[in-house]
């Protein structure tokens, strides 16, 4: 096991406990950090010439590894925006129906100009995912910093990361506050959800799109990859400690392309 698992591209090595509402949500957040560190390692080391970031895949037509990348940053980046001004910062899990109406996620609101460069660049993915990263950090700290700590609010025992005798902190009901999500399909829809589970939605969807940049680096460009990157949480627990990993055909020719 590594020294330090926060960083580790196993992010079934995070501390998940359940006991309490506060270790729910720090897990959430590390498990989000856990993924943009993963993607920025795989970048560093596997992937790294802009080449193979733009060339057209076979198996998935219209598909690239940048293309992929590029929409993992989106995400992220849809779900921190309004975070970066927002006031959510009471103990409480209401919200008003005023900071309701004005804090919006819109997945469908992108920056046109930029995607071009992140999807092209190995330069331009790392800032981005970097960038990412800090502001996931700060955002922690800041909710974490929110809430009047006193003598009454220190847990007994362990925290997720082992410490003893923690604070609770206000992340917790951060991460339970009410929002609205906009999409267009084409009309305009808003639904309701929590800021926690908006998270979590940038997470999978993040493990959703690694899937499938494995299998066009591993079978078309022949690059190795982490075991790990693209499997989700719940599958990598199921599979257990001692699970072995199959051998990966790389670089398949492709006998006929697809006509889709």
């Amino acid at each position: 096991m590594p020294s330090n698992p926060y960083t580790s591209l196993n992010h079934t090595l995070v501390s998940m406990p359940t006991k309490d509402q506060e270790d729910r949500a720090e897990a959430l957040l590390e498990l989000s950090i856990s993924l943009i560190d993963s993607c920025l390692e795989v970048l560093k080391l596997n992937i790294t010439k802009d080449e193979q970031l733009i060339r057209e895949s076979n198996l998935m037509p219209g598909g690239t590894l940048g293309k992929h990348f590029r929409h993992v940053i989106e995400s992220f980046n849809s779900f921190l925006l309004p975070l970066k001004t927002s006031t959510f910062s009471s103990t409480t899990t209401t919200t008003t129906k005023e900071e309701k109406e004005n804090f919006e996620i819109n997945y469908d609101n992108i920056n046109q100009k930029s995607r071009y460069l992140i999807s092209r660049s190995i330069k331009n993915c790392i800032l981005s995912l970097e960038e990412i990263k800090n502001d996931l950090i700060n955002w922690g700290e800041i909710s974490r910093n929110s809430s009047n700590n006193n003598s009454n609010n220190v847990i007994n025992g362990e925290g997720i990361a082992g410490e003893i005798g923690i604070k609770r902190s206000n992340l917790g009901n951060i991460m339970e506050k009410k929002i609205n999500v906009i999409a267009i399909t084409p009309t305009k829809q808003v639904m309701g959800s929590t800021i926690g589970r908006e998270l979590w939605y940038c997470s999978l969807h993040a493990i959703h799109h690694f899937s499938m940049l494995r299998t066009i680096a591993v079978h078309e460009h022949g690059i190795e990859l982490p075991v790990e990157f693209g499997t989700a949480p719940s599958t990598l627990l199921y599979r257990g400690l001692n699970w072995k990993p199959p051998t990966e055909n790389k670089e398949k020719s492709m006998a006929v392309k697809s006509k889709l």
